[in-house]
């Protein structure tokens, strides 16, 4: 008792900043404006706290809540972000494979589809680790595969201009060309991934000029638009709308049809998408290790998720907590998106660090 609460006196400040951060998930309003002294330091937490706190984290998993909705809220943005630029992708090439004025941006893209798959893979068995930690089993290379999946979503948002440079292309294109629904909803989701992307990094001006260049199509075009593309295309764009929603995040299929609508359209799809691979006799909670086995099983549907049941049932309900909690201060100025970028990005940060190289009190080297 006593190791454990020296442990845990050790990572406060860290706790305290990420308490901070995810103090949307749980019943502990704080408005930054009035946060000073240790509170306020606690925020610029250092790559050494989160390491120490990455060389507990199996620990405190199971003993800090407000350390497993960040990890978990982390967790879950990454892979439905992965998936969702792997699919928008897909789009991409369905809607303008065959249009001169798209071929530079679709080369790019094309081209950066290994690093796309390489890291939904990383994130699949960083998913499949952490869901097996949240049951209590023992994952001693835990804090390595969270922190590889971490890095290498970090890799692929450095691809992020492509998704500026379809939007620009498709507006320039649509200035001498009426275009249909299909590009103008792919153009469209871009512009909804990059609104997550700001929103993620606390970045008001852009997220004020993609506001400004806004929607080509309204919601009820865009339900209409989404139908006309493949079972796992659909499932990755209305996993991407449902978090959208859950994080406050524009999207103009979450605003058009009501939360449980929404849910009810998710699984339908999601069933459709079992029996499809029900009918090539694959078991659909195993296809994530059919994707890590490099037989590419759809690697960018949801189902990836489908394992990681734990993960998601911590997600849901951190997000169900904040929805459901008037007692929150929803005027904080500390958003929730931005919280998670960091913890993203503090997290792919350590990755060069001695932490995996350190003794635990009193005990051998953290393997690798």
């Amino acid at each position: 008792m006593k190791k454990k609460s020296i442990i845990i006196l050790c990572s406060v400040a860290a706790i305290c900043a990420i308490g901070l951060i995810t103090s949307r998930f749980i019943d502990w309003p704080v408005d930054l404006n009035k946060a000073d002294g240790d509170i306020a330091k606690a925020a610029r937490f250092s790559r050494e706290q989160v390491s120490e706190k990455l060389t507990n984290m199996e620990e405190l998993l199971q003993t800090d809540s407000a350390f497993k909705d960040g990890i978990v809220a982390a967790q879950v943005v990454m892979q439905t972000r992965a998936v969702q630029f792997g699919t928008l992708v897909d789009m991409s090439n369905e809607v303008a494979g065959n249009i001169p004025a798209f071929a530079g941006v679709l080369e790019e893209m094309n081209a950066n589809r290994e690093l796309v798959d390489n890291v939904a893979s990383s994130l699949a068995e960083s998913a499949e680790k952490l869901n097996a930690a949240l049951g209590g089993e023992e994952c001693p290379d835990l804090a390595q595969s969270t922190i590889n999946a971490s890095l290498a979503y970090t890799t692929l948002q450095k691809q992020n201009q492509l998704a500026t440079r379809f939007i620009e292309t498709t507006d320039k294109y649509l200035e001498t060309d009426q275009g249909d629904d299909k590009m103008k909803f792919v153009r469209d989701q871009w512009l909804e991934y990059q609104q997550m992307t700001a929103a993620l990094e606390g970045d008001k001006a852009s997220a004020e000029a993609l506001a400004k260049k806004g929607n080509l199509l309204s919601g009820e075009k865009a339900l209409a638009a989404v139908a006309d593309f493949g079972i796992a295309q659909r499932i990755a764009v209305l996993q991407s709308c449902e978090m959208a929603r859950m994080m406050d995040v524009p999207s103009q299929i979450g605003s058009t049809i009501p939360p449980k609508v929404l849910e009810s359209e998710l699984n339908t799809v999601l069933n459709a998408q079992q029996e499809v691979l029900a009918g090539r006799k694959i078991d659909p909670h195993n296809a994530q290790k059919e994707v890590l086995a490099g037989r590419k099983i759809d690697p960018y549907h949801a189902l990836m998720m489908g394992s990681a049941s734990r993960v998601m049932e911590a997600f849901n309900s951190a997000m169900n907590n904040t929805a459901n909690n008037p007692a929150l201060n929803q005027s904080q100025n500390i958003g929730l998106n931005q919280t998670i970028g960091l913890i993203i990005k503090q997290t792919a940060a350590v990755n060069n660090s001695e932490m995996l190289n350190r003794r635990k009190p009193n005990g051998p080297p953290i393997e690798k």
